[in-house]
């Protein structure tokens, strides 16, 4: 079967498992911590980097190896376990439940959400532009008494949506609902790196049992139909369970410009069941234009040397976003080089695609 990680449909991968004998996983945990052990060094995700303050400033990069992936999870499970343990409505973190998470895409998502997991809760993934009132809505849903977010982003703008949303749940009688900053935050100094990178202690990474049926994580429905969103629930099953290995998926990596908390986490569990590295979009820190991916195209192909990371060959993104990058020269030169460029989420204009 002519078929590679990046286009392989869920029936060909049944195919696949059936005659090849793939490996399975109970939970994302034991996938995370399969793959630190058989590919610990290699490149699993990385984060282009804009300069903070100077814009002539070079771009960097943030690159972590699949070993990084579990040691981040571990470190930050143990460091949500202790944020958690105190204050008046701590949960019982005996029992699973689900966590909420308002953050853009960026490395505090990506850790925030894996440690939850690694603690054994489901987390309700909220994208940004969600209302206070979205929000109170699906954390009713979803039975959550606890939201995280991203306190140093912009001018405070998730802290005033989560407290909007806290003071909602409190007048529909949910007095315990209670919202807190996300472990990493700049403003109290954390190194996000060097916290993902030191040996783990205290939270380990033996299994807590977690079943492929049980939940993960929830999306979301924009809810531009129905007025309100509803929640879209995945099993670990889900997530990875289904996905075919390609032993020489680590050849090519791939570039997404969707958020982690949208369809980007299903393009990174993609390439992760096969050695791949995936690079993501720095939603946290700069819109998404023509030149700016153009730029995290150019860090990803610094590292090739820099860091010996594979090169980008598959390219995923939303009708628009390709359409940008057709209209700008340098931006349709990334694109002719590409082995596949995918486009998902709304249907692509014909007369765009038969120009590509």
């Amino acid at each position: 079967m002519n078929v590679n990680y990046f286009v392989c449909t869920l029936g060909q991968a049944a195919v696949l498992k059936a005659e090849h004998g793939h490996r399975t996983f109970a939970n994302i945990n034991d996938f995370i911590d399969y793959q630190a052990e058989q590919v610990p060094d290699q490149p699993a995700v990385g984060f282009p980097k804009p300069p903070s303050k100077d814009a002539s400033e070079p771009w960097k990069s943030s690159v972590f190896s699949f070993k990084d992936i579990q040691r981040g999870s571990l470190n930050v499970a143990q460091l949500l376990f202790d944020q958690l343990s105190k204050g008046e409505h701590s949960p019982v973190l005996s029992e699973r439940q689900t966590f909420a998470l308002l953050c853009p895409s960026s490395e505090e998502f990506l850790f925030t959400w894996l440690a939850l997991m690694r603690l054994g809760h489901s987390v309700l993934l909220l994208a940004p532009q969600c209302q206070p009132v979205a929000i109170a809505h699906l954390c009713k849903a979803c039975n959550v008494n606890y939201l995280f977010y991203d306190g140093d982003y912009g001018d405070g703008a998730y802290e005033q949506q989560a407290e909007q949303a806290k003071h909602l749940m409190a007048a529909d009688g949910f007095e315990n609902f209670t919202t807190t900053i996300t472990p990493f935050c700049r403003s109290e100094d954390k190194d996000v790196v060097g916290c993902i990178r030191r040996p783990p202690h205290g939270i380990t990474s033996k299994s807590l049992g977690i079943e492929e049926t049980s939940v993960a994580y929830l999306h979301h429905t924009s809810g531009t139909s129905t007025g309100l969103p509803k929640p879209i629930p995945q099993t670990h099953r889900a997530a990875i369970g289904v996905l075919p290995g390609f032993p020489d998926g680590h050849e090519r990596a791939c570039f997404t410009t969707t958020p982690l908390y949208h369809g980007g986490i299903a393009d990174l569990f993609r390439a992760w069941t096969s050695g791949a590295m995936i690079w993501l979009f720095p939603g946290r820190e700069i819109p998404i234009t023509a030149s700016n991916i153009i730029r995290c195209l150019d860090v990803a192909a610094n590292d090739i040397e820099l860091r010996d990371t594979p090169p980008v060959k598959y390219f995923s993104s939303v009708p628009y976003v390709l359409q940008m990058m057709e209209a700008d020269e340098k931006g349709l030169r990334y694109l002719t080089g590409m082995d596949i460029v995918g486009v998902g989420g709304a249907a692509l204009p014909a007369e765009v695609g038969d120009r590509l």
